[in-house]
């Protein structure tokens, strides 16, 4: 069995489902989240009545203090984004206004810092805006698929439950109906989590301007995305070891933290040259 991390740092998305972190808050003594506008209070939200305080457990990572950012604005935006994004959601739509491009482009201009020309920014504020728009979107989507999931599961409990009230002895010809969630199995239960490979991006903008000296030593990362794990296995050195929880495994990379993610060096003090990478598999 391998040693405990002190600290974990779930990556790409800053949002963990109840089920999942509960497995997860016994092995560690800190799980570590990126700090978004509505991060704490969605935690407060969900993980309010496990058993573990997550006060305890949980810590943020955020900004370096030099970066100023307007979280109520940008919150705005990202609710005007999806409000848009909804306005488009069908491909009825989506055929409708590709014949007029230039109108496309306009209901985007005061929404979206890349088609802006309004206003002057530099690099760093077009960079990080951009990031923390699209990790913003992400941990929205991921919440809103767990609630789905949960009230999903709700319901087949509470069919199952009347199903069992009222069916008196055994009928043959009687069947259930199908699995409540089989409809929407396809689209909210995969692996992967949505657009892995821009939270991915994302991460690798705003690294840089992250507050990764308040988190030394932090050298363990937690995901649950096989994805990554295969990605990493391809690029790195690195060895698994054995694990008495079945739903983790851990294996040590050859390679340190900022080489992982992808962010320069500079940003880490003293960076370790292995990365323990812990994927929760449930």
């Amino acid at each position: 069995m391998t040693d405990l991390p002190q600290k974990l740092l779930l990556y790409p998305q800053s949002f963990l489902s109840p089920e999942k972190v509960v497995k997860v808050f016994p092995l560690v003594s800190k799980i570590v989240f990126l700090k978004l506008s509505k991060t704490e209070d969605l935690i407060e939200n969900i993980y309010k009545d496990l058993p573990i305080s997550w006060k305890e457990k949980v810590t943020f990572l955020e900004f370096k203090k030099e970066i100023k950012i307007d979280w109520n604005q940008l919150s705005k935006e990202v609710d005007v984004i999806e409000e848009w994004g909804l306005n488009f959601r069908t491909p009825e739509t989506l055929k409708y206004f590709s014949q007029f491009k230039e109108t496309l482009e306009d209901s985007l201009e005061n929404i979206y810092p890349s088609f802006n020309k309004k206003e002057e920014k530099t690099k760093e504020e077009t960079e990080i805006k951009r990031a923390l728009i699209l990790l913003c979107l992400a941990e929205k989507l991921d919440y809103r698929l767990y609630e789905i999931e949960k009230s999903l599961k709700e319901m087949e409990n509470r069919y199952n439950q009347i199903f069992e009230e009222k069916i008196i002895g055994e009928d043959e010809t009687f069947e259930k109906i199908l699995d409540i969630k089989e409809p929407l199995t396809n689209y909210l239960f995969e692996e992967e989590l949505p657009n892995l490979n821009l939270r991915i991006f994302a991460w690798k903008l705003i690294g840089k301007y992250l507050d990764w000296e308040s988190l030394y030593p932090l050298k363990d990362l937690l995901i649950t995305e096989k994805k990554l794990l295969e990605d990493w296995k391809e690029k790195f050195i690195f060895e698994k070891e054995k694990f008495l929880n079945e739903e983790m495994e851990f294996y040590k990379f050859k390679a340190s933290l900022s080489e992982i993610l992808e962010i320069p060096e500079n940003n880490f003090l003293k960076a370790s040259s292995e990365t323990g990478v812990w994927f929760l598999s449930i």
